[in-house]
């Protein structure tokens, strides 16, 4: 399988995001010694009009590719995936099983409300700006917080399909799992870790309830407990 003996963690980032906000948690990783790659998912990390581009096929063969190219080079593979990152790290393990899953702050589906909101509004609207943006509470991990300040409403749509898609998949996954939420996201469903639990009965799975974060987990109040819990939960 790999070329090195060593164990490897692929970390996905988030709708509209980038590398950046994996990687204060992919540095926890590789002092534990884990070899450590974050991808940067198409139409992310360079402008909003790249990101309007993109289909969500395009978004799994980014993390497929990049997923594919640890496997060559380390004897087993975790997945960790922050929001969109987790949905898709799931949709890859259906298919083709990583050692374990980590989501964090994982939708499976949007806001019935939103989605609404969202079909209705791309028809005049293409683009729109980021009215609340989520700054890191913290000063010293706010330079890893780059996201879209803008977003193209098809890409939202494609975001959809995305999750519509994890959801049919998510029974096939046979890894063991851990579900990270934060008890201050509004981004999404608080009932979101359940239903992933729900679909993905029969796997040995763990919930974790971080007390004092929010959407972005990984840059919020809880990262190092999230850091830990990852670091141990892949140590099994």
């Amino acid at each position: 399988m790999g070329t090195t003996g060593r164990s490897g963690v692929l970390l996905l980032h988030g709708f509209s995001g980038s590398p950046l906000e994996m990687t204060p948690l992919a540095d926890a990783l590789a002092r534990a010694g884990w070899e450590t790659s974050i991808a940067r998912l198409a139409g992310h990390g360079t402008s909003p009009d790249d990101l309007a581009r993109v289909t969500w096929q395009e978004w799994v063969a980014s993390a497929r590719e990049a997923y594919q190219d640890l496997r060559r080079r380390c004897r087993r593979v975790a997945l960790v995936g922050l929001s969109m990152g987790g949905a898709l790290a799931l949709y890859l393990a259906a298919a083709d099983p990583p050692a374990a899953v980590v989501t964090i702050s994982a939708p499976v589906r949007i806001r019935p409300l939103l989605a609404s909101a969202t079909r209705v509004a791309s028809k005049v609207m293409p683009v729109v700006p980021v009215l609340v943006r989520l700054v890191p509470r913290d000063a010293d991990v706010r330079p890893y917080w780059s996201p879209y300040s803008r977003i193209p409403l098809v890409a939202a749509g494609q975001l959809e399909l995305l999750l519509a898609e994890t959801r049919r998949v998510l029974p096939e996954v046979r890894v063991p799992l851990l579900v990270v939420q934060g008890r201050r996201d509004w981004i999404i469903p608080r009932d979101s870790a359940d239903e992933i639990l729900r679909l993905a009965a029969g796997v040995p799975a763990t919930m974790l309830w971080l007390q004092r974060s929010g959407h972005v987990a990984t840059l919020d109040r809880d990262r190092a407990v999230l850091a830990d819990a990852v670091t141990e939960f892949l140590r099994v």
